[in-house]
């Protein structure tokens, strides 16, 4: 397993990627509201996790 601190930089480069894709993906196709809501339900979950520890 890696260390928390090399998990914790892929985890933030892989959520950065994210952001990036749903730039270019809303600026050049549109999303079916199924895909959105998907979309939504997994960032719910990941806020909820990370809510945790406010």
């Amino acid at each position: 397993m890696y260390p928390t601190r090399t998990y914790m930089n892929e985890l933030l480069t892989r959520m950065d990627h994210v952001f990036e894709r749903m730039r270019i993906v809303s600026r050049t196709r549109s999303l079916k509201r199924e895909e959105i809501e998907e979309i939504d339900h997994h960032l719910s979950e990941i806020m909820r996790i990370l809510n945790r520890y406010n």
